[in-house]
């Protein structure tokens, strides 16, 4: 079969590697579709101290199940399936609470597919016996695209952000970064009530793209006074919430300052590991009694609930893929697609 395998840094070649065997347990998958994440990209440009090369990357997958051990039971050949990348022990004190995404098990050696087992850029996938025990494998309505299956887990990462926030009707919302993840920020956010959503994004292109979503102000800071507008759009109030999906220090030490009083506020971009402290004026979380809190990753529910609404098209998920490619343009790709001028990019092995 035809893979892209990590080598290190830069450093992607598409090779042929043998179709994985599976045991009695495990499922052979045919991989239909897997977009590109900005994790990808981190660990192509700067590598991963967790990740040992060479593996096959590549973690939003979906696929079709190609062949399945006997012992497995309530799986079918041909049915399509999204791939949970997390594999979670079942056990830890966040697997018994239903925080599989923060399994102990996964922070200690990121147990996960493309990075802990090979990934879904390649033409088949072994599913092993453990994560179809822990349910890493959805089905995928009929409606729904291979390729909006793919999506659906980096999808389910901002749902599990707009959860935490509490987000719903009468929220006024503002989005700081207009990437692939905030335009799903936006679609999610008017899906589930916000009355108003506002986007802040420094860089045109990147606006441009996320007005197709029907946010109801996009703002460049660069270029326009975003807390005047705020104050102006908000009645003097300032947004009920703020997710900020954007590496950015800067964005989340003014945030308390634009937020209104009770607001929540979700760091939902990660910061780079050599500037990832910021500061904060406590007082102001103190006297505006702020909800601040970050989000990480998703469950197999959120992800299932994610293909629900595109299958109901109360999300359009065709709406964030930019481009579909073959494995062979995978690398090219990889240095293309940090120009910003696309969404999501979905490769079909």
């Amino acid at each position: 079969m035809k893979a892209a395998v990590y080598y290190g840094i830069r450093d992607i070649r598409i090779e042929d590697r043998p179709v994985p065997e599976i045991g009695e347990e495990d499922i052979l998958l045919k991989v239909g579709a897997c977009a590109i994440c900005g994790t990808d990209l981190k660990v192509f440009m700067h590598g991963y101290k967790k990740f040992k090369p060479p593996q096959i990357v590549g973690h939003e997958i979906s696929g079709s199940i190609e062949a399945r051990g006997r012992q497995v039971q309530g799986y079918e050949i041909g049915e399509r399936v999204s791939v949970v990348p997390i594999i979670s022990c079942g056990e830890c004190h966040y697997c018994r609470k239903g925080w599989t995404h923060l399994c102990t098990i996964f922070q200690k050696r990121t147990e996960a597919f493309g990075f802990y087992h090979p990934g879904g850029f390649a033409e088949y996938l072994a599913i092993p016996a453990k994560a179809i025990k822990r349910g890493n494998l959805v089905r995928v309505p009929e409606n729904v695209s291979d390729e909006e299956a793919a999506i659906a887990e980096p999808m389910a990462c901002a749902l599990n952000g707009q959860m935490i926030s509490g987000v719903g009707i009468g929220d006024e919302v503002l989005i700081i970064g207009a990437g692939p993840i905030g335009c799903m920020h936006i679609s999610l956010a008017k899906t589930l009530g916000a009355t108003k959503v506002i986007v802040s994004e420094i860089k045109e292109e990147r606006l441009k793209l996320s007005r197709q979503f029907g946010a109801d102000y996009y703002i460049n800071p660069d270029r326009e006074n975003l807390e005047a507008i705020l104050m102006d759009v908000t009645g003097g109030i300032g947004p009920s919430v703020i997710i900020i999906a954007a590496p950015s220090r800067v964005a989340q030490e003014m945030s308390l300052e634009i937020a209104a009083s009770r607001a929540h506020i979700d760091f939902f971009g990660g910061l780079p590991k050599d500037d990832s402290t910021a500061h904060l004026d406590s007082n102001l979380i103190h006297y505006k009694e702020l909800n601040i809190h970050g989000s990480s990753g998703s469950t197999s529910e959120q992800i299932r609930i994610c293909l629900d609404l595109m299958s109901g098209r109360r999300v359009e998920g065709k709406k964030f893929i930019s481009k579909i490619i073959s494995l062979e343009e995978l690398p090219d790709m990889m240095n293309e697609i940090q120009k910003g001028n696309y969404l999501k990019i979905v490769v079909k092995p």
